[in-house]
């Protein structure tokens, strides 16, 4: 039987119509839509907790103390070609970003669970439909609570303060305290309705305006987030590989979605501005002679702890490492191994990672990257530069001309010990400006 050529191209047109309209009442009704991403399992969800064992890492680091950076050998050089393969890409406002994932707290493993138990009580199994940040009506008042949908996770006197205060430029995040240090730091149990009490204000704006619901957001600017997990031992034991679970972890189970900012500074810079600034006059005499002098006694204890952990058991050791009454913070810039933890918890492109060496001569160019990470509106150029020529936040200069430069010696050695963690970090960020070579 012959059938009309308009006939058959109007029923073709029907069926892509109606395929269309099926899959997109499933973004906008929350369904699950199989991910390709390797970093999800055949129900596109994540797997979260495969590959926390180094053995499953696509990058082993070896258990001998003297193969630590023998990983390199395994991976072309080409690879440090691939600028910023670690780079989210941009991510389009609409449904499909507010379709929140349901939380899987009752499958945790119960080592994770046991970490923070009196926090995964009281969270959701989801989260409220229809709103940016992760919100949820807490009982038994359903009050409304919210957490950060962003996290600026470090570094420490890498530039934290000034990129938080240009982000708090943006109209639609709301200002709240910069660092609170919960996930890490939070004394006692860490009652979960003291840190979303910093969404007190968000809440009420969306309640006087509920057509933002789709836009607002708060953030936490904690510097210590990426690296902090100085509590492990009390789950652990002294284990040999480090922590079995990190707080990358325990913010994954609960914010599966979150956004992730990491600014990081050349660790050898980054250590000694460190000294300078939280080390007071009043308690600790600074010089260039004494920080030379902290640093050789903080390796040095350092390489003693590797006679019985790994290397990344002695970089989550740092309690242990580092003298208490001296703020030289040497491992804290030992990036590589909290990067990689961070990694195997969350999609690379859920993290933004940017150097502040390139903050300083661009941030006309990187400020508005960071703003489409966060899926916020774009800003007019002009807007941006007014943003960017505030003047800087949190700076150390003062310090650093009172007592003068670091001893040459001092830089060497220190270029020396990070050495081989930076250049595991290019590797994991496809990026060799991460080598930090002059």
């Amino acid at each position: 039987m012959h059938i009309n050529n308009k006939v058959v191209a109007g029923i073709v047109l029907l069926n892509i119509a109606v395929l269309a309209y099926v899959y997109y009442g499933q973004l906008q009704n929350g369904s699950n839509v199989v991910l390709s991403s390797p970093a999800y399992g055949k129900e596109g969800q994540a797997d979260v907790w495969n590959g926390y064992s180094y053995d499953k890492s696509p990058i082993d680091v070896p258990k001998k103390k003297g193969d630590l950076y023998k990983i390199t050998t395994a991976i072309p050089s080409e690879s440090l070609k691939n600028k910023n393969s670690g780079s989210p890409t941009r991510t389009k406002v609409g449904p499909a970003e507010l379709r929140r994932p349901k939380l899987n707290i009752s499958s945790l493993p119960p080592d994770l669970y046991k970490m923070r138990k009196p926090v995964f009580d009281l969270l959701p199994k989801s989260y409220l439909p229809g709103y940016k940040s992760p919100c949820w009506k807490a009982k038994p008042l359903k009050v409304i609570r919210c957490l950060p949908y962003f996290y600026l996770l470090g570094m420490p006197k890498s530039g934290t303060t000034d990129l938080w205060t240009k982000i708090m430029r943006h109209p639609e995040v709301k200002i709240t305290s910069k660092e609170p240090h919960w996930w890490t730091r939070a004394k006692g149990k860490g009652k979960l309705g003291d840190y979303t009490s910093r969404s007190k204000g968000l809440v009420k704006s969306l309640m006087l305006h509920p057509s933002l619901k789709p836009r607002l957001i708060i953030g936490d600017g904690s510097a210590s987030t990426l690296w902090d997990n100085q509590k492990w031992k009390t789950w652990d034991g002294e284990r040999y590989e480090g922590p079995t679970y990190v707080t990358a972890d325990v913010i994954h189970a609960a914010q599966p979605d979150a956004k992730l900012l990491v600014i990081l500074r050349n660790p050898v810079d980054r250590l000694y501005s460190g000294y300078l600034y939280f080390n007071p006059k009043q308690r600790v005499k600074t010089s260039a002679d004494l920080f030379h002098k902290e640093v050789v006694a903080v390796i040095n204890r350092f390489n003693k702890c590797l006679k019985t952990m790994s290397y990344r058991g002695c970089v989550y050791s740092m309690k242990d490492v580092h003298n208490p009454h001296v703020h030289c913070r040497l491992l804290v810039g030992v990036y590589s191994v909290y990067v990689r933890d961070w990694f195997r918890a969350y999609p690379r492109d859920q993290l933004k990672i940017m150097r502040l060496e390139d903050w300083h001569v661009n941030c006309t160019g990187m400020l508005p990257e960071v703003f489409d990470f966060l899926n916020l509106q774009r800003m007019s150029d002009k807007e941006i530069e007014r943003i960017c020529t505030e003047k800087l936040k949190n700076g150390n200069k003062v310090k650093l001309h009172a007592v003068g430069d670091m001893l040459p010696k001092t830089r060497k050695l220190l270029e020396n010990f990070y050495e081989g963690s930076n250049k595991e970090l290019s590797l994991l960020l496809g990026d060799e400006k991460y080598l930090w070579r002059s």
